[in-house]
């Protein structure tokens, strides 16, 4: 029975894609975690089921494919992460300005949060970018819009992955927020998505994500976490329409940051020895 399913899964790319973005996203739904040490451990766990899900789709070749080095995916998301450093700086001066606590042991909690931004950028790498594209790929590899559609499908999942929650439908303000969060976010996949059709290293493009993401959020792994309301994305308080703002802004700069991303690896990218190997 379980060769029949396996099999079944093999050769249905899509449908086992679908199965792991339903999959991961019930686990989002249900498991809770109440500590960064405990998200941590979650994530991580989540990465084996994914890397489970992916060998079915294509095989060890992603899970040990790596064309270029770590190094070159970290040099061409340098304005990324340059981004993401400066908006984790002002959080550390506004958080230095209000005097917010430091937690016990802030030495302990920094290395608790680096671990947890990057088994989350990992996480996120393999289920939104390499199971999504690698499914796109082996069942439509032979029509031209292929890498299109991973385009589009893919950032559009991985965007909308960010907002699903609960927030208040019939407010203007959390609408306009979560579609100015999954612009940022899907743009931001876009720009790594290319980088994993040249290097197929899904490995350095989580690194990359996971220093992404802990660059922006350091400073909760020092400071005392102040209580929110809401989805961790939308938020319709007093502070609803500048959010909002700083989410088409920050959307905005990802968009230029994606497309001098493109003109550097895009016309480096040989399309049709992925048609081939993919």
């Amino acid at each position: 029975m379980l060769k029949k399913y396996i099999d079944f899964m093999k050769r249905s790319p899509l449908i086992t894609a679908a199965l792991c973005i339903v999959y991961v996203v019930v686990c989002f739904k249900t498991v809770h975690t109440d500590t960064n040490f405990q998200f941590f451990i979650v994530r991580t766990m989540l990465c084996g089921a994914v890397c489970f899900f992916l060998y079915q789709i294509s095989g060890d070749k992603t899970l040990t494919s790596c064309y270029v080095s770590t190094g070159y995916v970290i040099k061409n998301s340098i304005g990324f992460l340059a981004m993401s450093l400066i908006m984790g700086l002002v959080l550390l001066i506004s958080n230095i300005e209000e005097h917010v606590p430091l937690k016990d042991n802030p030495v302990l909690g920094f290395i608790v949060i680096f671990l947890m931004f990057m088994s989350v950028g990992l996480f996120e790498e393999l289920a939104f970018r390499a199971v999504i594209n690698d499914a796109i790929i082996y069942k439509f590899r032979e029509k031209k819009y292929v890498f299109v559609l991973s385009a589009l499908v893919s950032s559009i999942v991985f965007g909308a992955v960010h907002i699903v929650g609960e927030f208040d439908v019939t407010s203007p303000i959390a609408w306009g927020q979560a579609v100015a969060k999954t612009l940022e976010s899907g743009v931001f996949g876009l720009a790594l998505l290319i980088l994993y059709w040249k290097t197929r290293n899904v490995w350095a493009i989580g690194v990359t994500h996971g220093l992404f993401d802990f660059l922006a959020g350091f400073t909760d792994g020092l400071f005392v976490s102040v209580g929110k309301s809401g989805s961790s994305y939308i938020n319709t308080g007093e502070d609803g329409v500048r959010i909002l703002i700083t989410y088409f802004a920050i959307a905005a700069i990802n968009a230029v940051l994606t497309f001098i991303v493109w003109k550097k690896v895009g016309k480096t990218i040989d399309f049709e020895k992925i048609r081939r190997e993919w």
